[in-house]
């Protein structure tokens, strides 16, 4: 097992998940249509990619990542791009009738090598379907039900999030409204329930972004799966394991120490952590002391060596939130990064003081920075979730919200 941070794991370097990946595969085969609530840096991507790189026996699987994407078109012409590069579906999708564009954009790219075969289709076809997404998306909904091939297909949807809040922040609900609605049509579709599902996620909630708009009616079909962080003691034996194979181990005071400095164990700080420590020690675990792993703690992780791991959990306000939220929920973290570490905490009623006149927005701001990771609520006391984060903001974040 090797400690990589910065992109996704999987196989032997995805640590800790093996129930996740069981319970999951048990509600698809169930014929339940997934949406994976998870905040960021605790490994969504890195499961979404293992369920495609080891798919339940007669499942087939599709990934599509609709971070950059900038409409409907871009998705459905993805999810066409995969489907057409696919053993299973590919002739099937060269049939869709009366779409010359289709099998002209195939022929010409037939000899590019399978990587550039999907970039290049799905490039084509997001231009051959900008015009008129809504008909070809049915067309290829149409080929799904008349391909009777062995197995079941599972489409992946990773950042389905940020492309709705994408097309809601320009102004396009309409736009976002279609698009959830022929992703529904294809769950709902009675031909498919027996051989298509979908999970969808990504790294702000797709609930509280459809909420805002008022559009919450269209995946209500879509059953919630909570990819929590580490328990501590998954998270101590990574550190066992990580530290013997890296030659770099640490003791048991050590490894404590980290996990109580972190408090909440998301496997991307410790990763960070532990690359920090043994950049520090240059590789020497005898010079580590509980001084230097919190001086690496406090200088490089939560002061500006932390800033490029943890800038998003303040930029995706910006994405997530309108401004009456944006505006709550500075306030409240603000007020929580005041605290010691959790889990010290206020009540309810005392941030609920900070926005005295306006509690509707307080307490949705409250449900989506719960959902989202940033807090944790322990009956009627909330506190940050993570120690990281608490600190981190406090020094970059604190000041400028008051």
């Amino acid at each position: 097992m090797q400690n990589i941070t910065g992109q996704p794991v999987v196989g032997d370097n995805l640590y800790g998940r093996g129930y996740e990946l069981k319970a999951l595969w048990e509600r698809l085969e169930r014929g339940e249509h997934v949406l994976l609530l998870a905040p960021r840096r605790v490994g969504k991507t890195s499961l979404m990619l293992e369920l495609r790189r080891q798919p339940s026996p007669t499942w087939h699987v599709i990934y599509i990542d609709v971070e950059g994407a900038r409409d409907a078109a871009d998705l459905f012409a993805d999810i066409l791009a995969q489907l057409a590069s696919h053993p299973t579906y590919q002739r099937r999708i060269e049939n869709i009738p009366g779409w010359q564009a289709a099998k002209d954009i195939l022929s010409a790219v037939a000899n590019f090598s399978a990587k550039a075969h999907v970039g290049d289709l799905k490039v084509e076809f997001a231009s051959a379907m900008r015009t008129d997404w809504q008909r070809r998306a049915d067309q290829i909904l149409a080929r799904l039900v008349a391909t009777k091939a062995e197995g079941r297909l599972l489409i992946i949807i990773d950042e389905l999030p940020l492309l709705v809040s994408r097309l809601l922040d320009n102004g396009l609900r309409r736009d976002a409204e279609l698009l959830l609605s022929k992703l529904r049509q294809w769950r709902q579709a009675p031909d498919l329930r027996s051989s298509v599902a979908t999970l969808a996620g990504g790294s702000i909630g797709l609930e509280s972004v459809v909420q805002r708009a008022g559009l919450s009616g269209l995946i209500n079909d879509l059953v919630p799966f909570q990819l929590k962080s580490w328990s501590r003691s998954t998270a101590q034996q990574f550190l066992n394991e990580i530290g013997r194979g890296s030659g770099f181990p640490l003791d048991d005071s050590t490894a404590e120490q980290v996990l109580d400095l972190l408090y909440d164990p998301v496997p991307f700080h410790l990763q960070i952590f532990f690359q920090a420590l043994r950049h520090e020690c240059h590789g020497n675990p005898a010079s580590l002391t509980p001084k230097l792993v919190e001086s690496c703690f406090e200088q490089r992780l939560a002061e500006a060596g932390g800033t490029a791991h943890l800038d998003h959990y303040a930029t995706r306000l910006e994405t997530a939130l309108d401004k009456r939220e944006r505006g709550a929920a500075l306030a409240i973290l603000s007020r929580l990064s005041q605290l010691g570490p959790p889990p010290e905490c206020v009540p309810v009623t005392e941030l609920q003081q900070l926005m005295a006149g306006r509690e509707d927005v307080f307490l949705r701001t409250l449900r989506i920075l719960d959902a989202d990771g940033y807090i944790r609520r322990d009956g009627d006391c909330v506190s940050f979730r993570s120690n990281l984060l608490r600190r981190w903001w406090q020094k970059h974040h604190a000041e400028s919200a008051s």
